[in-house]
């Protein structure tokens, strides 16, 4: 940069798109904006056409989607996602607590609770994973001629 002193802050967002599996060139006749560099970089690679929620069509290489997006079609997909989420927080706090001199005293106590309060919700969302897995199990054996 030219001199120009940037102050960036970290951000997290989350979208929810529709996306279907499609090469770069089958994405481009579907509508997405490719550009023709993009086109020649991806030949012969796996991605996504991508469909935001105002239209606007995109593609992405496989691993690059993969690694953003998780599949939420279903409320047990939903729950699988917010379960990943929240163990990944659990760990983050449980290395947080754990590691000597990090935090504040007056704050060990508190995020303690948060913790315990973290695992038992993590259980219950397992639970419920477990039980709704179970039941859409047992009906697809009911199917079953």
């Amino acid at each position: 940069m030219k001199g120009i002193e940037v102050d960036f802050k970290t951000y997290t967002g989350t979208k929810t798109i529709q996306a279907a599996p499609m090469s770069a060139v089958d994405a481009k006749e579907c509508g997405a904006r490719i550009t023709d560099e993009t086109l020649r970089e991806n030949i012969g690679h796996d991605g996504y056409l991508i469909v935001y929620p105002d239209g606007y069509r995109s593609w992405s290489p496989k691993e690059v989607f993969e690694e953003a997006y998780s599949l939420s079609e279903t409320h047990v997909d939903r729950m699988k996602i917010e379960l990943a989420d929240l163990t990944e927080r659990i760990c983050k706090a449980t290395k947080a607590f754990l590691t000597p001199g990090l935090l504040p005293d007056d704050q060990r106590v508190p995020l303690k609770e948060q913790l315990s309060a973290m695992n038992f919700y993590a259980r219950v969302l397992l639970g419920r994973i477990r039980t709704a897995t179970q039941r859409k199990e047992a009906d697809n054996d009911r199917r079953i001629p």
